[in-house]
């Protein structure tokens, strides 16, 4: 399977067969097809432990109240999607081929954007952001952190980025919510945050 995932990730998804799969483990088609005898076997196989590692991301019962905890929480995102990289970049490969992965997966961005939502919610309420100037603001910020999460490996390849690393990935999230900090949340954000990224010169190019 670690084969397979290493094909997947470098060569994507449509493009990697069995039979690929088994030249790359050095045995036959037949004896791969032993364990999985469809490719959809594997993926299902691959998805299982998708699952199992970005559950407990997602929980909605894992609350990280200050900056730091969801600085923590990004860099584990950051740690899945390059793992799972052929997930978050085939996209439509898996909408139309993998119908139930693909609506897992749905079911974990809705989840996501909601876990984001309330934590800057819940900050709001603790005067580390400002109060919302129209209704819907922080719904809308929420759902742009998710698309830099989620998208953040296809704009590395549309870009040729691939230099960038997990700060310049942080920077983007962050950036999405420096204009909302009150005063206090400024000297969190400086106190706690800041200093990792202080170093990181990153220059955006279109």
């Amino acid at each position: 399977m670690h084969s397979a995932l290493s094909l997947f990730n470098e060569e994507g998804l449509p493009n990697v067969k069995l039979q690929r799969i088994a030249d790359d483990c050095n045995i036959s088609v037949g004896n791969l097809a032993y364990h999985f005898q469809y490719k959809e076997d594997l993926m299902a196989n691959i998805a299982d432990n998708v699952n199992a590692e970005i559950s407990p991301i997602v929980n909605s019962e894992n609350h990280f109240p200050l900056l730091i905890d969801f600085d923590n929480q990004l860099s584990k995102y950051h740690t899945l999607i390059n793992r799972y990289a052929f997930f978050f970049l085939d996209v439509m490969e898996l909408e139309r081929n993998f119908p139930t992965i693909h609506e897992q997966r749905v079911r974990y961005i809705n989840v996501m954007i909601n876990q984001i939502y309330h934590w800057i919610i819940e900050n709001e309420k603790k005067g580390i952001f400002k109060a919302e100037i129209h209704s819907d603001q922080y719904a809308h910020t929420a759902h742009a952190i998710w698309m830099i999460i989620s998208f953040w490996l296809t704009q590395k390849r549309v870009l040729f980025k691939k230099d960038q690393d997990e700060e310049e990935f942080k920077i983007l999230v962050w950036n999405q919510l420096l204009p909302s900090f009150t005063e206090l949340g400024l000297m969190e954000y400086e106190a706690m945050i800041l200093p990792q990224l202080r170093d990181i010169d990153m220059v955006v190019g279109f």
